[in-house]
């Protein structure tokens, strides 16, 4: 093996997927530069954006506070991603069966503001998973993979959460969210050729060992996202499980950080939920460095599945 080739796979997780911009911020830290990109729901729209070289602060001030910007991009707030609903739609049961809002608006913004929209003119291979609705099956947009379609609809269709959002129709298909099907597309970024994969993954459950402080005690929501992480992050292991045997020369490196006390939507803990992934990146990502993974020898049995919470 002559030298690593580093891929970037990304969850989902909303205004949580922030913490993707702090494990790549630690990537750019440490002189680890992805050549491979593949997201799912916010893990698209992070990968679209930096495979782009936009400047990680400038991907933050869009969601920062008014007061709190340093840049005059756009900017993204709720607003950006709700198409708002008709009154035959707020009336009419068949169109709420589908779907509350429209992802086109969003869709407009992508198409509007991404200096690239074609996957054939990005320097750097970038795949978006998101789910056909009538065949439950996943779709690939990228290279090799319906590369033709639109990068803003891509991500547009990765990020349509069901029930939110109705599917959008790309080429007479309809899709949503990625993350129905995968949280994760790890075996894209083996097939495009990476042998070090970093794994940036929001989904971790939160740890609460106090019974008069427990999760059940927190309301339904919190037990729906409890839930819902302990069922994805066993996914993840899993698979990760599954591709080791299968790529033993593939080194993983799954970045996992807290986030239990963060909600979904909450845009006042950005800088905070940054901040968490930079630093559980930075203490996996400088121990794998310093056991020469990244130098493109053989890994350790030790650091084929090197996980790091926190």
């Amino acid at each position: 093996m002559d030298r690593s080739k580093i891929a970037f796979v990304a969850s989902g997780g909303a205004a949580k997927g922030l913490a993707h911009l702090g494990v790549l911020r630690a990537c750019e830290e440490l002189g680890l530069l992805p050549e491979i990109f593949v997201g799912t729901s916010a893990g698209a729209v992070v990968g679209a954006m930096y495979a782009q070289d936009i400047p990680l602060d400038v991907m933050l001030d869009g969601f920062r506070l008014p007061w709190r910007r340093r840049h005059q991009g756009p900017r993204l707030r709720l607003t950006t991603f709700l198409g708002a609903p008709s009154r035959r739609e707020l009336f009419d049961p068949g169109h709420l069966a589908s779907g509350l809002f429209s992802i086109r608006k969003f869709e407009s913004y992508l198409r509007e503001h991404l200096p690239i929209n074609s996957f054939r003119r990005l320097a750097k291979p970038v795949f978006v998973t998101a789910v056909d609705i009538d065949t439950g099956e996943r779709a690939v947009f990228g290279p090799g993979y319906m590369e033709d379609t639109p990068i803003s609809e891509a991500v547009a269709a990765s990020c349509c959460v069901p029930g939110a959002f109705r599917p959008i129709c790309i080429n007479d298909r309809y899709y949503i969210d990625g993350e129905v099907a995968r949280t994760l597309s790890l075996d894209l970024a083996i097939e495009a050729g990476a042998n070090v994969v970093i794994i940036s993954n929001i989904y971790r459950p939160q740890f609460e060992p106090n019974p008069k402080r427990s999760i059940a005690r927190k309301g339904i929501f919190q037990v729906m996202s409890q839930s819902m992480s302990t069922l994805l992050m066993e996914k993840e292991r899993r698979g990760v499980e599954l591709l080791q045997k299968r790529y033993p020369h593939v080194t993983f490196i799954d970045i996992a950080p807290d986030l239990g006390s963060y909600g979904y939507f909450n845009r006042f803990a950005a800088r905070s939920v940054v901040m968490r992934g930079y630093g559980t990146a930075l203490r996996a990502l400088a121990t794998a460095k310093e056991n020469h993974v990244f130098d493109g020898a053989m890994p350790a049995d030790s650091l084929r599945g090197l996980r790091s919470v926190g």
